[in-house]
C-alpha cells in the first residue's frame, strides 16, 4: 500500500508539471467584482499605510536564519494532507493553484506558534521562497532577497485583493489560491495591470 501511495505522489509530480504536487478539489464561492472605486480605495489604503516604503528591521537576518526548512519532507506531506493544526510548535499551510481543475501544491507556509504574525513560505524542495509579515489589515510578502513582492488586502473570509510590490493590481485570490480578474472570472493576462 505504501509503495502504491509513493507511486501516486511521484506520478502527480510528473503530471502536475515539475516541482509541485497535486490534490483534487473544487472551489464553491463566487469571487466579488472589484469596481474602479473599490480598486482606488485599496490603492489609497496602500499609500496611506506607506506599505511600499516600509522598512522591516532585521528582515535580512530573519531571511538568512530560515533559508532552508530542515523538516521540509515532513512539512510537504503535512501540507498535502492538509494537516494545519500546530505540531512541534508550528503550523503548516498548503499554498495551492489549479491546473486543468486539479489543485496543485505550489509551495507551503510554516507559521511558528511563537511568531504568529510571520509566515515563512517554502517551495516544495524546502528552500525559503518568501516571508510574509501579517498585520491587522494587510499582509506584506517579501522575496527571499528582502524585496517587497506582494501586498494582500483581505476583502472577506473567502477572498483577498493581490497587488504587486509596486502597487499594481494583480487579481482577486480565494482561500484555495485561485486567481480571478476584477470581474470575478478567471483572468486572461491582459487583465493584469502593467507594472510601469
Amino acid at each position: 500500500m505504501k509503495k502504491f501511495l509513493n507511486l501516486l505522489v511521484f506520478l502527480s509530480f510528473i503530471f502536475a508539471g515539475g516541482n509541485s504536487a497535486a490534490i483534487a478539489e473544487e472551489s464553491k464561492v463566487q469571487p466579488p467584482v472589484i469596481t474602479n472605486e473599490k480598486l482606488r480605495e485599496y490603492k489609497d489604503f496602500i499609500s496611506e499605510f506607506e506599505i511600499k516604503e516600509k522598512e522591516i528591521p532585521d528582515l535580512k537576518s530573519e531571511i538568512a536564519a530560515h533559508q532552508k526548512d530542515i523538516n521540509y519532507e515532513e512539512n510537504v506531506q503535512r501540507a498535502l494532507k492538509e494537516k494545519t493544526e500546530s505540531e512541534k510548535g508550528y503550523k503548516v499551510r498548503a499554498n495551492c493553484g489549479r491546473k486543468n481543475e486539479i489543485k496543485i501544491l505550489l509551495n507551503y507556509s510554516v507559521i511558528y506558534d511563537t511568531k504568529p504574525n510571520r509566515e515563512y513560505i517554502y517551495n516544495v524542495s524546502g528552500s525559503l521562497y518568501q516571508i510574509a509579515y501579517i498585520y491587522e489589515k494587510y499582509k506584506a510578502i517579501y522575496s527571499n532577497t528582502g524585496r517587497l513582492a506582494q501586498i494582500i488586502i483581505p476583502i472577506d473570509k473567502n477572498f483577498s485583493c493581490a497587488f504587486s510590490g509596486k502597487g499594481a493590481f494583480q487579481g482577486v485570490v480565494d482561500t484555495e489560491g485561485n486567481l480571478y480578474n476584477r470581474s470575478g472570472s478567471r483572468p486572461n493576462f491582459e487583465d493584469v495591470e502593467d507594472e510601469n
